[in-house]
């Protein structure tokens, strides 16, 4: 939707912004060799905890063919931390990585598996 102004609008108070991202591959090297980590048959879940606020990141790589399916395959994960962020720390970093064969995964299955990836790695 874009508003008179000719801009789309501001993220809302549910929003995935910018800020809360993880976007160099340096910030995503130190998460992912400190962070604890859980792996599902599709996915891997990194957490640090001890950062500056809560942070996610996505990591999908070129083995995905399709630039359509990874991006649909990113928008299910960013939707499914955005709606799920409160299970995580307010100082936690969060990585998720897709493996290879994510390709035939169904949205359905994918939630599941963050789901129970998120189970598993609470932090006690």
């Amino acid at each position: 939707m874009i508003s008179e102004m000719g801009t789309c609008p501001r993220v809302g108070k549910d929003g995935f912004s910018k800020g809360v991202r993880v976007k160099k591959p340096i910030e995503f090297q130190r998460i992912m060799l400190k962070g604890a980590k859980r792996r599902g048959r599709s996915l891997a879940l990194y957490r640090l905890q001890g950062t500056e606020g809560q942070r996610f990141g996505i990591k999908i790589g070129r083995g995905t063919k399709s630039a359509v399916v990874r991006n649909n395959l990113k928008r299910v994960i960013r939707e499914f931390l955005r709606k799920n962020k409160d299970r995580f720390a307010e100082d936690e970093s969060v990585v998720v990585v897709c493996r290879a064969p994510t390709e035939a995964v169904n949205p359905g299955q994918l939630r599941e598996e963050l789901a129970s990836l998120i189970r598993c790695g609470k932090a006690s």
